[in-house]
């Protein structure tokens, strides 16, 4: 895939995660690839060529995107364990493809389901819970135990319109109690939250986590306040891989303001440390930071 191809893929997902939490955004990767390789023509033989080069396209991309990036990884394991299937012919290598894809979406599917289970046991009637994206615990955890018939309240920071519009629309959906304001504003809502809600891009290898921009702040800010933080991520978005290697994309954009051209320059997530989280919540529970790299899958 050439690298205007690469850059589009990117934002693409860039755009995607707006709306999205990171699981669903990897559900809809996966379902597409299934398409692709559907309407896929080529020689029997260029039937690995064509595969690995999408692989390697989304398992560069920038941002890195967790889970579809351990997904993919496990999707090359197993071709590479049937050898691509290249005894077949072209439409059994698309159909055997395919059923590994299925597998792996119905096992992400799988692994949500229980997050939000693992997730109910941290929701207490009377909570007033801080929500920052549009991850795991907007559109999974808050829904399922509003259903449990839990009487909770949630403050929404505002980030860009998108992702606030996208939160805010499964918190009517679901007649949770909810109020926003900007994310500045958290100063003073200190005396009525209980907890923070937060979900991550990647859960890395040196201790740390990728998330929304302003997370940073957001968490820093929590910690110093001693408002109990929760991290909610499937287990399948820890990555052997550091901090360093998520490759966080750096946008430049070119502004005018009174009468001076600048360049905006701003960053795509952010990279907090897992020290200043109090619990983190998996598909298997709850985890001690410790115990993280034990649970890689890949």
């Amino acid at each position: 895939m050439s690298t205007v191809d690469q850059k589009i893929l990117d934002s693409l997902f860039r755009d995607i995660v707006k709306f999205y939490s990171s699981s669903k955004t990897s559900i809809i990767t996966l379902r597409a690839l299934i398409n692709a390789i559907k309407l896929l023509e080529c020689k029997d033989a260029m039937f690995r060529v064509q595969v690995m080069e999408v692989c390697k396209t989304i398992t560069n991309s920038q941002p890195r995107m967790f889970p579809i990036d351990n997904l993919i990884i496990l999707l090359e394991h197993e071709l590479e364990k049937n050898n691509f299937f290249e005894d077949k012919d072209i439409s059994i290598k698309k159909s055997a493809t395919i059923e590994i894809i299925e597998d792996l979406i119905t096992r992400l599917n799988y692994d949500m389901r229980e997050l939000a289970n693992q997730g109910l046991d941290h929701i207490n009637d009377g909570d007033f819970i801080v929500l920052h994206a549009a991850e795991e615990p907007v559109e999974l955890l808050l829904p399922e135990a509003k259903n449990m018939g839990r009487e909770f309240e949630v403050l929404i920071l505002r980030q860009e319109s998108v992702k606030t519009d996208r939160v805010i629309k499964i918190m009517e959906q679901n007649q949770i109690k909810f109020t926003v304001i900007p994310e500045w504003d958290l100063i003073h809502n200190f005396d009525k939250v209980t907890k923070l809600f937060i979900g991550a891009y990647a859960i890395t290898a040196d201790g740390k986590f990728v998330s929304d921009s302003g997370t940073s702040n957001i968490v820093s800010e929590c910690y110093i306040h001693k408002l109990p933080i929760y991290l909610f991520a499937p287990i399948l978005e820890i990555t052997p891989t550091i901090s360093d290697d998520q490759n966080i994309y750096l946008k430049e954009e070119s502004q005018y303001a009174s009468g001076v051209d600048y360049t905006l320059i701003s960053h795509s997530c952010d990279i907090v440390n897992l020290d200043l989280v109090n619990h983190i919540i998996t598909d298997q529970g709850e985890l001690s930071k410790e115990k993280l790299k034990g649970y890689c899958i890949v």
